[in-house]
């Protein structure tokens, strides 16, 4: 069994390289240890102490390549793709590990549509599937729940309340909206994968916004998350507002190289998945616990 599993998931990553590296795209290599933290919402990195000629300096753990990537993108202006280890503190459970690869690429002049038909044809080749569903944040929210999706608080907390979800007070309206979105993701891409689309605006991460919605998806298959893309938000200042805003809430430092970049990166779209969940769903398990080669952590 051990050799087989070793197999499938060597034919696996080769899958992927091979698909790719036929629609043009140049895998890139880049650095696990950073000078500053990615500021991924709702994604605590892990700070690494490390001595540098005899001083004593932290570095993070990458949670994604996407800021290194993107200081690639700014000087070659090429396709690319990446296979990277990656690490996020407190992650534990079925679908979750401190540690797991993440698959990740850019297409210069694509917008979050070309990536969306980009991962079906994916899927065909390594499920064999034929019929995908597209919805909106909003259409899911009334289709699973009954809730008409708005930027009042107010409103939010009453709808909540309403379907017997527990939330605090004091809570505003990002965590609310977290708090529904768990009953909405669970319902999703049963019948088949599921491209939830067109998110609030104040859930843009770094995706351009147009017409109040961010030009951002994510796919779910079963019920499980498995990619997160989007349009690129390439305007250096807006990308700084939103990077400032997120690292005063978190009391951490910014990575300016990577704002300035944006001065030089093309219009273009990225995307990453989670590759251990892939596989888990390529292999027929249920959860990464059933698979060895994802259960070696330190404990």
């Amino acid at each position: 069994m051990r050799p087989m599993l070793l197999e499938k998931w060597d034919t696996f990553i080769n899958e992927l390289r091979t698909f790719f590296r036929g629609r043009g795209y140049l895998e890139v290599s880049t650095p696990v240890l950073l000078k500053f933290p990615n500021l991924d919402s709702n994604v605590e990195p892990i700070p690494v102490e490390v001595k540098r000629r005899g001083r004593k300096e932290t570095l993070w753990l990458q949670t994604s390549p996407e800021y290194s990537m993107k200081k690639i993108l700014a000087e070659y202006k090429r396709h690319i793709f990446q296979i990277a280890k990656v690490f996020r503190n407190d992650e534990h459970g079925r679908l979750h590990r401190l540690e797991f690869h993440m698959l990740e690429w850019y297409r210069i002049g694509a917008d979050y549509r070309y990536l969306i038909e980009e991962i079906k044809e994916l899927l065909r080749e390594l499920f064999g599937y034929e019929e995908f569903e597209e919805i909106s944040v909003s259409e899911a929210f009334e289709k699973h729940l009954g809730i008409e999706l708005g930027e009042d608080e107010k409103d939010l907390k009453a709808s909540l309340k309403d379907k017997g979800i527990h939330f605090q007070e004091e809570e505003g309206w990002e965590t609310l909206f977290y708090r529904a979105f768990i009953e909405v993701e669970r319902r999703l891409g049963f019948d088949k994968p599921t491209f939830l689309k067109d998110f609030p605006e104040r859930l843009s991460a770094l995706a351009r916004v147009e017409g109040g919605l961010a030009n951002r998806f994510e796919l779910f298959i079963k019920g499980i998350e498995i990619a997160n893309g989007w349009t690129e938000e390439t305007d250096p200042e807006e990308v700084r507002r939103r990077m400032k805003t997120e690292a005063e809430k978190r009391n951490l430092p910014i990575d300016e190289e990577f704002i300035a970049a944006h001065h030089k990166i093309p219009p273009c779209a990225g995307c990453s998945i989670g590759v251990n969940r892939l596989f888990m769903l390529w292999v027929g398990k249920e959860t990464l616990n059933d698979i060895e080669l994802f259960n070696h952590e330190p404990l």
